[in-house]
């Protein structure tokens, strides 16, 4: 139905029609193949789908093609045949098909006396990738039976009313529940969409025509392949991995987003069917730096297998797909597809395999893989501002050294892993060398002070307009306090709320707060009364540190508070506070108050 209304939106072009290639080494007689194309076209009953709207309602006819045609072209001549086949297939993909069918086109490509390409091109509206392979398979049985003159295979193909049945069903099962819950917490949302003519999303779907494939380094294929057998995880995964970091240097944020298509076919009943089963899932990638090259590869695998096992739900439920078919406009996500190079039958004795040469994906920019026994391709598709001037073969080389960098070392973090882009000048503003060197040991402020203090401890530490405190005397007045603080009952795990404008004073609090092992709760003196009993509330302070003239804004609040400058505070010691040595090493942190969006610490 998105597809329809695309197509009836005239938003669509002939970005709906599926491709698939496959080379066959060795003679085909063409009136051989016809004669078996139209057996097995008149067999596929979702292939001979026709769409129109009666009444308001869109309904699905079978037609019967007698007549289906084969066009022959002759290559042999050309001085690059294979690149001609691509040229002709393109050709013939970018040619609309009507929805009132019919829906295929097959041509027969002679490149050598011996080689032929046979190219099948349908619409998505009546037929997936998967059901293309199963009415190849078919047609190549049935080539085999007519030239050897024997009867024509048994009919493999369920029908169209059996696929509506079997969906039909599943909405009514709690697998059905189970799958719209899983997505209904797992779909992420749609930025806003920019304006673009339809006319011009239209035309430019016509103009696409995909990259040629870039063959990917077999050794950086092979090291992929180990490092998923070291973490237990599929080969798909850690690719995914590598071409999500790829998209995260090119968008930044905290995660990424990646649309993923899947079959939909889990039910043996529609495993036959010839018919529009597949959809496609998103896939939420969180990309933390602090996160290693084996967990984030270990993440990606676990969200790959969570959408197969919920892949059966037609997420339009849910989402709005609106970015593939009704609004026309580009979607801000990239896609990843992975299309395995799959052997189609004999036809006769000739062996072939082939893949799919156009997806539906060309209204968001996506990589393909190609697989190719244990040989990977990539190649692009769709339109959008990813990537923009790159072609496959610049992708190649930027994916190649991610996925170098990840297999040399799955321990790294990922901030470490440099995308590919000309990062020389930021490098030299920022602080990439330190990422790559060890983390030291965590310590506390305190501690870190404290060395600091030992280390030039005549240094100002601090100043504010005409005043100013070395380290050592930072050093002492925050231990005083901090001594007044612990006979008041403060220490690990409470909180102490600090009332100051900007000064040196504020700084000594600070310091002498984190010595005791408390958390600090800086409150300006400019809010209002309401929003400061709310935050003395919320934090549960059990002592404020302020200055004479403010004590009467927390003295009436049922808590202790100390003048910063009483003689109570000086007359304590200004020697080190001891806290218990399990204490040396907790992080110590800002009390936020959660009104403001900021975890409570």
């Amino acid at each position: 139905m998105d597809i329809w209304l695309a197509e009836e939106a005239g938003r669509a072009g002939a970005k709906w029609q599926l491709g698939m290639l496959a080379r066959l080494d060795g003679a085909i007689e063409h009136g051989v193949l016809e004669r078996a194309i139209r057996h097995v076209v008149g067999e596929a009953e979702p292939l001979r789908a026709s769409f129109s709207e009666v009444d308001g309602q869109v309904l699905q006819t079978l037609v019967d093609y007698p007549d289906v045609e084969l066009v022959r072209h002759d290559l042999m001549q050309s001085a690059d045949p294979v690149q001609d086949v691509y040229r002709v297939i393109a050709a013939i993909r970018q040619t609309p098909m009507p929805l009132d069918g019919p829906l295929f086109k097959f041509a027969l490509l002679q490149t050598k006396a011996e080689e032929f390409y046979f190219f099948v091109c349908c619409h998505h509206i009546a037929i997936d990738g998967i059901g293309m392979g199963l009415v190849c398979h078919q047609i190549a049985a049935a080539y085999t039976a007519i030239a050897a003159g024997e009867p024509m295979p048994p009919p493999i193909f369920g029908s169209l009313k059996s696929l509506i049945d079997c969906e039909s069903a599943y909405e009514a099962t709690d697998d059905y529940r189970d799958d719209q819950a899983y997505w209904s917490e797992n779909v992420p949302p749609e930025p806003e969409p920019h304006h673009v003519p339809a006319s011009a999303v239209a035309n430019q779907a016509l103009e696409y025509v995909p990259s040629a494939p870039a063959q990917l380094d077999q050794s950086v294929v092979g090291r992929a392949r180990e490092l998923s057998k070291a973490l237990g995880v599929r080969r798909a995964s850690v690719i995914a991995a590598a071409y999500a970091l790829l998209v995260h240097g090119e968008t930044g944020g905290t995660e990424v987003v990646l649309d993923f298509p899947v079959s939909r076919r889990v039910h043996p009943e529609v495993l036959t069917v010839p018919g529009m089963v597949s959809g496609v899932v998103p896939l939420i990638l969180r990309t933390p730096p602090q996160s290693t090259v084996a967990e984030f590869c270990q993440h990606v695998d676990r969200r790959i297998r969570e959408a197969m096992r919920h892949q059966r739900f037609p997420l339009r439920q849910i989402e709005n797909k609106t970015r593939f078919q009704g609004t026309g406009q580009p979607s801000t996500r990239a896609a990843i597809n992975f299309i395995p190079t799959i052997p189609v039958a004999d036809f006769a004795g000739t062996p072939g395999s082939g893949t799919a040469t156009h997806t539906g994906l060309v209204d968001q920019f996506g990589l393909v893989f190609l697989k190719e026994d244990e040989d990977l391709y990539l190649s692009m598709t769709g339109v959008g501002q990813l990537f923009a001037g790159c072609d496959a073969h610049d992708l190649a080389g930027r994916f190649e050294l991610v996925l170098t960098a990840m297999t040399a070392d799955p321990a790294r973090s990922l901030s470490t892993i440099d995308i590919g882009h000309d990062l020389k000048e930021l490098d030299e503003w920022g602080n990439r060398a330190g990422l790559g060197r060890p983390i030291p040991p965590a310590m506390s402020i305190p501690a870190l002070f404290a060395e600091q203090v030992a280390r030039d401890p005549g240094a100002i530490a601090v100043r504010s307009g005409d005043s100013s405190m070395s380290y050592r005397g930072l050093d002492s007045a925050a231990n005083r306090l901090a001594h007044l603080l612990i006979e008041h009952g403060v220490g690990p795990g409470q909180r102490v709320a600090l009332l100051f404008p900007r000064s040196v004073e504020v700084i000594v609090a600070i310091f002498a707060v984190l010595k005791t092992g408390a958390a600090y709760v800086p409150i300006d003196p400019s809010v209002p009364d309401a929003r400061l009993d709310f935050v003395l509330s919320d934090a549960g302070a059990v002592v404020a540190v302020t200055t004479a003239d403010l004590m009467d804004r927390v003295s009436a609040r049922g808590l202790t508070v100390i003048d910063i400058h009483d003689r109570a505070v000086y007359g304590r010691p200004d020697t080190p506070v001891s806290l218990s040595p399990a204490l040396d090493d907790i992080a110590y942190l800002i009390y936020t108050s959660g009104t403001t969006g900021v975890p409570k610490g």
